[in-house]
């Protein structure tokens, strides 16, 4: 049976990588699983209703170039003579819109109880498990992310208004707008006033001119 899923972490890729792979959670904060020295220990899981233990081992193997980490686990069943093995492939990427996503590529196979079930019902077993997985990651991740630093208590004057991004607003100064002095306009004279200058000035000219001809 091969699963692939990706599932969505706080925090950057680098952070999920340091965790799942430098600080060995991969293995530690898989559900069910017990590992003592020499990576020898014992995983339990739930199928179809039923508990099975298997006892075995579990190897991790990292590679840092592309971030590539893959995680495999094999053993015998407790009760019965069935086998299992598992093999987890991650891959990390960075989320544009905030934190990362962690691509798992689940591949298993074995016989005994494995054997005996549908795989609908191995589907879900693996779903489960990768779904407490993520949860485990996610709350190891957001405990080590450094703590906010609270707002700071800014003075009454300067004291942010409700629904501010936290930075200091200053009383608003009081403005002021003069209008620049134009330049005296001069008088403009009424229309008929004028009308009448304009007349007595041609009369003057007529008289002017003939009094010339008489002469």
């Amino acid at each position: 049976m091969t699963l692939i899923e990706t599932v969505k972490l706080p925090g950057t890729a680098a952070q999920a990588w340091d965790l799942l792979a430098r600080r060995q959670g991969a293995l530690r904060l898989t559900p069910g699983l017990a590992i003592g020295d020499g990576g020898r220990g014992t995983l339990r899981v739930v199928i179809a209703g039923h508990s099975v233990t298997y006892r075995g081992y579990a190897r991790q193997h990292i590679e840092e170039e592309g971030r590539h980490l893959t995680w495999t686990l094999s053993g015998k069943e407790v009760r019965g003579t069935g086998r299992a093995h598992a093999e987890v492939r991650a891959r990390f990427r960075d989320d544009p819109e905030g934190g990362s996503d962690l691509r798992l590529t689940v591949l298993v196979d074995g016989r005994g109880r494995l054997g005996e079930i549908a795989e609908a019902d191995l589907d879900r077993a693996v779903a489960s498990v990768i779904v407490r997985f993520r949860r485990a990651v996610a709350k190891e991740l957001e405990a080590a992310a450094p703590a906010k630093r609270p707002a700071p208590a800014w003075p009454p004057a300067l004291r942010p208004e409700a629904g501010s991004e936290g930075a200091p607003t200053r009383p608003a100064a009081r403005v002021e707008v003069i209008p620049t002095s134009l330049p005296p306009r001069r008088r403009a004279l009424p229309a008929g006033a004028a009308a009448v200058g304009a007349l007595a000035v041609g009369l003057a000219a007529l008289i002017y001119w003939r009094s010339r001809r008489k002469s």
